[in-house]
Parts: structure tokens; sequence; C-alpha cells
């Protein structure tokens, strides 16, 4: 018997040894990332330069390289999105690329099963092949995956390691989604809160402004104590040079802003209204 139990601590200390965690070198990294109406999540490990020459040895110009490190780098798209204007469908895709000195050429292949390189490489899983010109940065150590430059409708996704990036423009389809959130929402029963974020969506789009004055009065005349609103709704006619009304609008949201204790729209507003007056006077002396 206890032959057996010795033997059962033996195994028993060995499983306990083979879970220890340990730091890698090569981490992994997520990033979730919400861009207009769509999210994006790039899965990868980053791997660091620690004193090597990278592009051009450790990772061979114009041979396959799996993008980072271990496991395959995933990008997922909660929508469908273009890249360099070409369309890529909602799904997640394994990132490889082929660097070279001038510029490198990104694949995103269908098949996200694989440890490193997919062997054999199937050119019917490549879902989409771009390439990008090679950007000349400061040292960064570490291999990163980034979405940079943002807007509601677009971003870059960029690749930077040692003294090397590069990047794709990603078109994400804001525009088209927002229009359909907004005829659903007019076709019921729309809040105030709707109306408001749809004025202030069309505002900020520079989109059809006369609709969005529509909404916004719509939104005011059902939450008349919403200093935002009326902010909104001064912006939104002076946008459309309609200055008696957009002053007007800022004294009501400065005035309900101070009947709140919201000092810092009691601040928008009044140099709002005092950037108006000096914008006014310099007119009318030019006219003189």
């Amino acid at each position: 018997m206890k032959p057996l139990i010795f033997s059962f601590l033996i195994i028993l200390c060995f499983t306990v040894e083979a879970q220890m965690p340990t730091p890698q070198s090569s981490p992994k990294s997520k990033l979730v990332q919400q861009v207009g109406l769509t999210e994006v999540t790039i899965e990868y490990s980053r791997p660091s330069a620690r004193g090597r020459k990278i592009f051009g040895e450790l990772v061979p110009f114009a041979s396959l390289w799996r993008t980072g490190a271990n496991q395959n780098t995933l990008l997922s798209f909660s929508d469908d999105v273009l890249i360099s204007g070409k369309p890529l469908q909602a799904g997640t895709y394994a990132l490889y690329s082929m660097p070279e000195k001038e510029s490198w050429t990104l694949y995103f292949y269908e098949d996200t099963t694989n440890w490193g390189l997919p062997s054999p490489w199937d050119e019917e899983k490549i879902a989409l092949s771009q390439k990008a010109s090679v950007i000349k940065i400061s040292h960064v150590e570490s291999f990163a995956i980034s979405l940079e430059e943002f807007s509601l409708t677009s971003a870059f996704l960029r690749l930077s390691w040692e003294n090397t990036a590069v990047q794709l423009p990603i078109e994400f389809p804001t525009a088209i989604q927002m229009e359909a959130e907004i005829d659903k929402m007019l076709a019921g029963e729309p809040s105030a809160n709707d109306l408001y974020s749809a004025a202030v969506y069309y505002l900020g789009q520079k989109k059809d402004l006369m609709k969005a004055k529509d909404w916004i009065t719509r939104a005011v005349e059902m939450r008349s104590d919403a200093f935002w609103f009326y902010r909104q709704k001064s912006l939104i006619h002076e946008a459309l040079d309609e200055m008696q009304f957009a002053i007007e609008s800022a004294k009501i949201s400065m005035r309900l802003a101070q009947k709140s204790g919201n000092d810092r729209y009691v601040e928008l507003n009044k140099k709002q209204l005092a950037a108006w007056k000096v914008k006014s006077e310099s007119a009318k002396r030019q006219i003189e």
C-alpha cells in the first residue's frame, strides 16, 4: 500500500508542477474596439525585438509570416467592411503577411485553426489580400496591431514593429446602419432621446440639417428641461445660418443649465454666445 501511495504523491507533484504559470516571451493581447456600430476584435501574440534585427533577418523578406507569434493572429468583424476599398464579409480571419522592403502584402485567411503558417497554404482560403506601403517609424520594441485614426465610419489597421509600420484603411457600414436605425425609429413612436440622437448624428455627419432641425425641435417639445437638447438645437440652427434661433436656443440652454447646477454647460453656452457676438460685430464692420 505504501509504494502505491508514494507513487500517487509523485504523480500529484508532477501534475501540480506542470500547471504552474510562467511568463510568456510573446504574451497574448486582445483588443476590442467599437467603430461606429461595428465591433472589431484583434487577438494575437506580441514578440519583442530584444536586440535582434527583425525584418530581413528574423522575419525574412518575400516569405510568408504568421504576423505575430504562436497561434494564428485573429481579426474579427461583426459587420461587413471594406478594406482598401475591397469587400470583406463579417467573420473571423487569420492574418498573414509577406513583408518586403518597400511594401507588405496582407492576407485575410478563412482557416483560423493553424498554429503558425497553414500547411499546405491554400489560395482558395484567402478571403482578401492587399498591399500596404512600408512606413519608417521610431523603434517599437514589441510587435503591435492597432486601430488608429478611427471615426464613426473608418479606421486604419496598423501593424508596427522595429522601425517599420504598414497600415490599411477600413471603411465601416455606419451610415447605412444608422439610416436603417433612424427609419425604424421614425416608423414607431420615437422618444425624445431617439430624436435627439438622430439629430446629433445628422449634425455631426453634415447630413440633411432640415431633418436634424425637425427632430431636435420635436425632442425639446418632449423634454423642455433638457439643457443639452437646447445646446444641440443652437448648433443645428448655427449650421443652417439661422443665428436668431441659434442665440435663442443657446440662452435657453444656459438658463436651464444654471437651474440644474451644470457649470460646464453654462460655460459652453457663454463662450458660444460670446463667439457669435464677435463674429456678428466683425461682419457689421466689414459691411460698413
